[in-house]
């Protein structure tokens, strides 16, 4: 499966009293490199809101295997595996030196910007977004 990666380096702030990554900031590893993974594909992940439509997160999933520490640098790999008609299922791998630490899966809604409603994925992002997905449907 296609996968977008992005690099990032552990900050000291972003550890627990035991050295290690506090559990709930690697969700913000994946958002972060979520919208890195936009950015390369659209632009920016504001040229989306700006063309009137938006995401949200209607469901997470993690799985926690290892830990990261301070100034390590983890990677973070995120693969689409479905588009739909308005949401998008996307899972996601954070590895340090090619061992995975947590794995994880979200599904995002779209919704337009104006109405807070949900929409369908528009042509351009479809087509955007189909170098990372590995199914493309018309349900969703």
């Amino acid at each position: 499966m296609p996968a977008f990666h992005h690099t990032l380096r552990i900050r000291y702030q972003e550890c627990d009293a035991q050295g290690v990554v506090y559990f709930a900031r690697y969700p913000e590893y994946y958002d972060v490199s979520l919208t890195e993974m936009f950015r390369e594909a659209i632009g920016s992940y504001q040229a989306m809101v700006d063309s009137g439509v938006d995401i949200v997160v209607a469901e997470q999933s993690l799985r926690y295997l290892g830990a990261a520490r301070f100034d390590e640098l983890i990677d973070v790999a995120i693969a689409i595996d479905k588009l739909g008609t308005t949401s998008m299922v996307s899972s996601y791998a954070i590895s340090r030196n090619g061992d995975t630490l947590v794995e994880g899966q979200m599904r995002h809604v779209f919704i337009a910007v104006a109405t807070k409603d949900k929409t369908p994925v528009p042509d351009h992002i479809r087509a955007a977004l189909g170098a990372y997905a590995a199914q493309t449907e018309t349900g969703g």
